[in-house]
């Protein structure tokens, strides 16, 4: 099985996260620049499931979550290559 630190040091997962936090940098500063009535949906779209299960001032707290989750499963994914490979052998 993969250890715990092994998921800790992914640079793919961690490439992941970054991704996913500068796109929500990127949707969250995008409505002082246009100010239309939606322009500001997508940054809630990038918080989008917890963002039904917490008040809105914990809104950061969602982009956290899904930051962690992303890293997480990135994580996973990443292990399953050499997993299947030692499954082989």
């Amino acid at each position: 099985m993969v250890g715990y630190p092994v998921l800790l040091r992914s640079r793919f997962a961690a490439f992941g996260a970054a991704l996913y936090l500068f796109a929500f940098v990127c949707a969250a500063v995008y409505p002082i620049f246009d100010h239309r009535t939606f322009s500001g949906l997508f940054a809630v779209f990038l918080a989008w499931p917890w963002i039904d299960y917490l008040p809105s001032a914990l809104f950061l707290v969602a982009v956290a979550l899904n930051a962690i989750v992303i890293y997480a499963a990135l994580a996973v994914l990443s292990q399953v290559p050499s997993l299947l490979r030692r499954l082989q052998k």
